[in-house]
């Protein structure tokens, strides 16, 4: 199954179970992530791109809490950033992050900033979206330079 089908499943089920919040962020969130694909040759999204627009709506979410003094709504606002965090594949540790580019980077001919290109690459093909990809490039300049 999908993951937009498993939103539009869950969805209906929030529904009927008269979640309002979880219904209204899933039919939200459903609505994007149909879009992403439609306006790429009216087909339907992939998982990357579903898991990309919660990774958007996430950020949305985490700067919205940042800025908000209303109790209630940050409760609200905490509540949808655990629903969003639940259909993310879980991160990778910044440990197996270090690891791989040391790695990667101790197999490399030569050892210049040029090649951040393919650590990087290197990286997003095992990970996927799976690593926090601006902390990466750190390492990545920190071991290349070292």
């Amino acid at each position: 199954m999908s993951l937009l089908a498993q939103l539009k499943k869950d969805s209906l089920l929030a529904r009927k179970a008269a979640d309002s919040v979880r219904a209204t962020l899933l039919s939200t969130l459903i609505a994007e992530a149909e879009m992403v694909g439609k306006n790429a040759g009216n087909r339907e999204s992939t998982d990357d791109e579903v898991q990309q627009t919660i990774r958007k709506f996430l950020k949305n979410n985490q700067e919205a809490a940042a800025v908000i003094r209303d109790s209630g709504r940050l409760a609200v606002l905490e509540r949808e950033c655990a629903v969003l965090t639940a259909y993310l594949p879980p991160m990778a540790t910044e440990a197996e992050v270090k690891a791989f580019i040391a790695d990667a980077v101790a197999s490399l001919a030569e050892r210049s900033p040029k090649q951040m290109g393919a650590v990087m690459a290197a990286l997003k093909a095992k990970y996927g979206s799976g690593f926090d990809a601006k902390q990466a490039n750190a390492w990545v300049k920190e071991a290349l330079a070292a």
